[in-house]
């Protein structure tokens, strides 16, 4: 091993900054800054040094406690690289690993992407330390771990870099995507958009990013962040009848179906994990965990919306499981208001209104009712939708009323976080509603929402867009031009709606102004931590434009 390094710092004199594989670079210690081995910088999961940057899958800090500061905390995860931001040229870099308390193993240790260590392995209180070189050529160097062969993911403890000396600093993370909302210049510069071509370009690309789980997130196992991208693939198979669209739904809901608990609700979280294969023990600590009304009411809707396309064996199975969820367990918290709480959330039953639960709650009812036509379900659905529409300000703004404490305010129409559930329910039963009196008082509602002082157009930026905030804003906005497409289309003409809607599409089609809501981004970057979430979001706004009625049922074959 010496004899290589030699000769890549050898090279390395040619190629970049002078080699010292003498001189330390960096000492870092994986963890908290609080149990920080004395020298050792800290880098925890999300390092706040710009230098240091970590991204993969199931990534967490752990802190075992005792004495030795190196090796009590480290990072772990299901598979991460770490990136450093350095001159170029030739480094030797040492690895330690391990886990006082759990063994860990077997994973390849990769140097830019080439393999230096292979099927490493840590027994439970073991740690072991590897070094070798690798040659920088980018002001990057990235060192990978990736599990193999079912090993049981990894804890890395600390790294020392050793090379020559830093001539300055560089980033260890590349620039995202700009945080500006596009210009009506801009906007009115692209021509035409091609909603088709964006709607499949989305759907391949949640093909592509579906997990070895079955799920459509990889950053967590919320149901409700995959339950997007199902609707949009779903909307993607009946528009263009690509089947792998379809194949991948179904494995995601077999196992959603499969984890259904005895009590009909689900937990918010996907274990991977078949009720069947359970203890008794875990199977009450998942019911007696969160099961909120809110996060399933998202994942819950699904079956109704994969109905029409699965096998008629699944259609029973589907229909059965959505049944049980929405009779059992769902019904029981929809308040005399109309409105729902969160259900039992953090161990706890919820007793107060919560907007958020009533707008997907009200969905997933209303769903159920296009596949059966039971007017009792649709009946819970309007007096959800009635709860949400009070008190709606005349200036645009709703009423939020929160999950956890019996309060509510008016929040801006920009809070899509919250505020775009409330329309989950709400344009479901537009369409299905025959309630001509509720009709008309969503048509009130939308223009005040859209059109009031501080409605959706006067939010936008440059005209053309809501302003850019945080990813998990970011992503849901990506639906809410559904709201602007169904008050032009079905509700009042407006030629200044539909010119908004246009302006929308624009920047829905145009891969880089998508990206700036997290739209087709790698999951593992910063500003890609709700991409799948995203592009399904999206994917619902594009599948409507193309095909009206498409996400909410109403041209598929249903009984």
């Amino acid at each position: 091993m010496r004899t290589i390094l030699a000769v890549l710092f050898v090279l390395g004199g040619a190629t970049g900054a002078s080699a010292d594989p003498t001189n330390v670079v960096y000492q870092i210690d994986f963890g908290p800054a609080a149990t920080c081995a004395p020298g050792f910088l800290p880098v925890d999961v999300k390092p706040s040094d710009p230098r240091f940057f970590w991204k993969g899958r199931g990534l967490s800090t752990r802190d075992r406690g005792g004495d030795d500061l190196l090796h009590r905390d480290f990072i772990h995860g299901d598979r991460g690289e770490f990136t450093v931001g350095l001159d170029n040229g030739c480094y030797e870099v040492e690895v330690t690993f391990g886990d006082s308390n759990y063994a860990h193993g077997p994973f390849n240790v990769l140097a830019q992407g080439q393999v230096v260590f292979a099927k490493l392995a840590t027994p439970k209180g073991k740690f072991i330390s590897k070094v070798f070189p690798a040659m920088v050529e980018d002001e990057r160097l990235r060192i990978g771990i990736i599990p193999v062969e079912g090993g049981v993911n990894f804890a890395i403890n600390s790294m020392v870099i050793r090379g020559p000396k830093q001539s300055g600093v560089h980033r260890a993370l590349p620039d995202g995507p700009s945080k500006l909302v596009p210009t009506l210049a801009e906007i009115n510069a692209c021509g035409q958009p091609d909603a088709s071509k964006a709607l499949k370009r989305y759907c391949d690309w949640l093909l592509a990013h579906q997990t070895e789980s079955g799920s459509f997130n990889p950053n967590s196992s919320e149901w409700y962040r995959t339950s997007y991208p199902v609707r949009s693939l779903l909307a993607g198979y009946e528009i263009f009848g690509n089947k792998a669209y379809l194949d991948a739904v179904t494995v995601c809901l077999d196992k959603l179906v499969g984890e259904q608990l005895p009590n009909g609700a689900w937990s918010s979280g996907f274990a991977n994990k078949p009720l069947a294969q359970r203890t008794p023990e875990q199977i009450q600590k998942a019911q007696s965990g969160t099961t909120n009304t809110a996060d399933v009411g998202s994942i819950s809707t699904c079956l109704a919306v994969a109905y029409p396309y699965v096998d008629e064996a699944r259609k029973k199975l589907y229909l059965q499981s959505l049944q049980r969820f929405a009779h059992d367990y769902a019904a029981r918290w929809q308040l005399p208001s109309g409105a729902f709480t969160n259900g039992r959330w953090g161990g706890k039953d919820m007793t107060v209104p919560y907007s958020v639960a009533t707008g997907t709650q009200g969905m997933s009812f209303c769903a159920l009712y296009a596949i059966t036509g039971r007017d009792e379900d649709l009946k819970i659905a309007e007096r959800a939708v009635r709860f949400l529409l009070d008190d709606w300000r005349e200036d645009g703004r709703p009423i939020h009323h929160h999950h956890a404490k019996a309060s509510s305010s008016a929040v801006g129409v920009t809070d899509f976080g919250d505020v775009y559930y409330y329309h989950e329910a709400i344009l479901w039963v537009w369409h299905w509603t025959t309630d001509q009196a509720l009709k008309e008082k969503i048509r009130r509602v939308y223009g005040w929402h859209i059109k009031g002082d501080h409605g959706l157009l006067a939010a936008r930026e440059h005209g053309v867009w809501w302003p850019l905030t945080d990813p998990w804003t970011n992503s849901k906005a990506a639906a809410m031009p559904l709201v602007l497409i169904e008050y032009d289309r079905s509700m009042t003409r407006d030629p200044e709606v539909a010119e908004a809607v246009r302006r929308a599409t624009v920047v829905l089609c145009n891969p880089d102004w998508a990206a700036r809501l997290g739209i087709l981004c790698d999951p593992e970057m910063p500003w890609g931590t709700f991409s799948t979430t995203a592009t399904g979001f999206g994917g619902l706004t594009l599948a409507e434009l193309i095909k009206p009625g498409v996400i909410y049922l109403k041209s598929a074959k249903l009984r």
